[in-house]
């Protein structure tokens, strides 16, 4: 396992490209073994999706350490809620909020929905951002098919009030992912997946079959597709 100070070390050295940022997430390392940060309020909602084992909880807790460790005098206090309906991942001091059973989650989507009324009504509140990450939204549908329309109002509304959702699936099919909810999600990272259907069902294009190692992954945002490397945050028994 790598440094879990690796994000710490990466936001720090970064302040002067960050301080403009909204909400500056750490995604990967590039080709050319740059980091590439990108600030959540611009890029909206994301889509990560590929099969399993290939590193996307890994990337929502590369995203939790970067709203961890942003320096205080740029961050505007982000509150991070993390969803894990599967109930496998330990506590994390990287997430405001860990969510992991079914009660709680739908409690807290509601209690979402409302906070989203209040800020369109009071906009000093959108000042302070929150981070949605939705782990194996995939799992979470076959639990509670209601809780789509739900997410999908939350994508829709949000972005506008300073709530984004990350949401990630290792399973894409209309059932779970409708086109409702994926025109919500401007924003892509597809990892190694088997098929170019499934390719296309994140990116809209067959690259992803192309991926080779774990980790490895494309961002996709505004016709842009950038080849990234994540760096190992979690635990080897996490995905």
């Amino acid at each position: 396992m790598q440094n879990k100070n690796e994000v710490k070390e990466i936001m720090h050295s970064h302040k002067e490209q960050i301080k403009e940022m909204g909400l500056p997430i750490f995604l990967g390392y590039d080709d050319n073994n740059q980091p590439l940060i990108v600030d959540l309020a611009k890029v909206g909602n994301i889509l990560v999706g590929g099969a399993t084992g290939q590193g996307k909880t890994n990337l929502l807790h590369a995203f939790a350490q970067s709203c961890f460790y942003t320096p205080p005098k740029i961050s505007q206090g982000c509150i991070v809620y993390y969803i894990d309906s599967k109930g496998c991942e330990e506590f994390s001091p990287y997430f405001d909020i860990h969510l992991n059973t079914i009660e709680d989650i739908k409690a807290h989507i509601d209690m979402l929905q409302e906070r989203i009324v209040k800020r369109e009504t009071d906009k000093k509140m959108s000042r302070y951002p929150i981070a949605l990450l939705i782990d194996d939204f995939d799992h979470l549908v076959l639990m509670d098919k209601s809780i789509i329309e739900k997410i999908v109002s939350i994508a829709q509304r949000g972005p506008r009030v300073g709530i984004y959702t990350v949401l990630v699936t290792a399973r894409l099919e209309h059932t779970i992912l409708p086109a409702r909810l994926r025109i919500e999600m401007p924003t892509r990272v597809a990892f190694r997946v088997a098929t170019t259907i499934e390719s296309r069902g994140i990116l809209d294009m067959p690259d992803a079959t192309l991926l080779t190692r774990k980790g490895e992954m494309f961002f996709s945002h505004n016709l842009k597709l950038t080849r990234l490397q994540t760096i190992n945050v979690v635990d080897d028994n996490g995905e």
